[in-house]
């Protein structure tokens, strides 16, 4: 009686499988829906991790060649010429501005990704307080403030003749100077509750804040040193977001950010691809019609 009894236990079904599987691996976080669905959603979900991973470098990369095309091709020294005044003397003023503006581009959709994978990390876990929101968001509205600063920076002169766009010119600087260190103060304290990051990682970043503050600190105290400091920050501080990629790769929460950026439109989809592959829930879940008649004969 014993014996049969047992034999009759229900086994878990694929989802369960794939959720306890999915526990022993807290390093990749616990996903809302377990990625189960046909090749061609594995497929966009392979693409949409390789398209938010590749944002940071390419902002990153994008700013850099930015100060290298002011610096080498318009023959500017680093310690005689503020990125202004570089970029008054440069003559193809409208290839360097698309440079600005892609980098500027990409750095805000990595703020915004970034937002939404840390909205979803503490959903998942339960722990989203008013605190850790209120952070999350004050800290990427401050981001892209900077990128905006950063991009009227670039397309006003500081020496215009115009009263206006030198007036937006300092503007910029300082929302770009200001915003992009309170940004990455905040993503630390924000990535040291994450518990699928390593203690490596978390510190790296910790160490690159402080030292975005230490150089804006210093471009704002040492006068004498400060064109050299303005140079060295903005390169700095576009590595700081180049760094974001690694977080990506760990935990790209890829359906929630595709759900996000398309509006909704590729969780219909992916939907309805896994609804026409699964088997249903009765012919998955319902146990064989043996098993029901030994527990009929058993009761």
């Amino acid at each position: 009686m014993g014996l049969k009894s047992k034999t009759t236990k229900k086994q878990p079904d694929i989802e369960e499988q794939q959720q306890i599987q999915t526990r022993k691996q807290p390093l990749l976080g616990e996903p809302i829906r377990p990625n189960v669905g046909t090749n061609e959603t594995n497929r966009g979900s392979c693409c949409a991790r390789i398209f938010f991973a590749s944002m940071p470098l390419l902002s990153s990369a994008l700013i850099v060649a930015f100060l290298y095309i002011l610096i080498f091709e318009g023959k500017n020294d680093p310690t005689q010429v503020l990125i202004a005044q570089a970029m008054a003397g440069y003559e193809r003023q409208q290839e360097i501005m698309a440079i600005a503006l892609m980098g500027s581009a990409f750095a805000i959709i990595t703020t915004i990704a970034r937002e939404v994978q840390i909205r979803v990390y503490f959903t998942r876990d339960g722990t989203y307080t008013c605190c850790l929101q209120a952070m999350n968001s004050i800290g990427a509205l401050a981001n892209i403030l900077a990128y905006v600063g950063y991009l009227l920076t670039v397309f006003n002169k500081y020496d215009a003749e115009d009263e206006t766009k030198a007036f937006l010119h300092v503007v910029g600087l300082l929302l770009f100077f200001i915003l992009a260190p309170l940004y990455a103060l905040l993503q630390c304290a924000l990535l040291f509750k994450q518990t699928q990051y390593s203690m490596f990682i978390k510190i790296i970043f910790l160490l690159m804040a402080v030292l975005e503050y230490a150089v804006v600190i210093g471009y704002l105290v040492l006068k004498e040193n400060a064109i050299i400091i303005e140079w060295f920050a903005v390169a700095l501080i576009s590595m700081y977001t180049g760094l974001f990629f690694v977080l990506f790769l760990i935990d790209p929460v890829d359906d929630e950010l595709k759900e996000y950026f398309t509006l909704g439109c590729c969780r219909k989809k992916s939907g309805a691809n896994e609804r026409k592959d699964r088997p249903s829930v009765s012919k998955r879940n319902d146990p064989p019609a043996n098993n029901r008649a030994e527990d009929i004969e058993l009761a």
